[in-house]
């Protein structure tokens, strides 16, 4: 009876944090497992995957310590660490000796994959969910990830509802209610990106936080 009335007491949003908790922490662990051993941390895994990801696999240390949320003094020392293992080169601007921008190593770009097999998981399991259930899901996590941008909690994700070619439910359809101005096609929300090579951010004001 105890173990009900817990139940009771637990807010639905409270359940939902509550289970999006466990899948992150069971994807730290199992990184940690597998990296670990091999002398590569999470974080250092993080901005390795980063790099893999940008054009010409490089970026500036201000842009990865915004990018992983993380204070510049972390993102500097992590760097500096995986430029001794020579997974990154470290390059100052010569118009500004200020700015340096890391550059991923072929070695580097080994040890970024993502070798921890969650990608292939987390995959698997969706495909269990009806159509109708993966579309829902996608949708919920956009506009959650959108609402924490708005607070300011995470950096500015490269997605279509904060696009400038982004217009939302401008056509009747059911099924391709938005417009991608950028490729001028309808489409609807199982097609929205969280992460789009095309992507021009729009100014957005930082709500206060709680």
């Amino acid at each position: 009876m105890a173990s009900v009335a817990k139940m009771k007491q637990d807010s639905l949003p409270d359940r939902l944090v509550t289970g999006l908790s466990k899948i992150g922490l069971a994807m730290k662990s199992r990184t940690w497992r597998r990296q670990g051993q091999k002398g590569v941390g999470p974080l250092q895994v993080q901005v390795l995957s980063y790099l893999r990801s940008c054009p010409n696999q490089a970026a500036t240390v201000s842009t990865i310590a915004r990018e992983l949320t993380v204070k510049l003094p972390t993102a500097s020392e992590v760097i500096r660490t995986l430029a001794e293992k020579r997974l990154v080169r470290r390059r100052q601007q010569e118009a500004d000796h200020r700015i340096v921008t890391v550059h991923l190593t072929a070695l580097g770009a080994k040890a970024g994959k993502v070798s921890s097999g969650w990608p292939e998981i987390l995959s698997a399991a969706t495909e269990q969910l009806t159509l109708e259930e993966q579309v829902s899901l996608l949708s919920a996590l956009v506009k959650l990830i959108r609402v924490l941008q708005l607070k300011g909690e995470i950096p500015v994700a490269r997605m279509c509802v904060s696009c400038q070619y982004f217009s939302q439910n401008v056509h009747k359809s059911g099924d391709k209610r938005h417009h991608c101005q950028f490729f001028d096609v309808p489409f609807g929300d199982q097609s929205l990106l969280l992460d789009c090579p095309e992507y021009v951010g729009t100014p957005i004001k930082m709500a206060k936080k709680a």
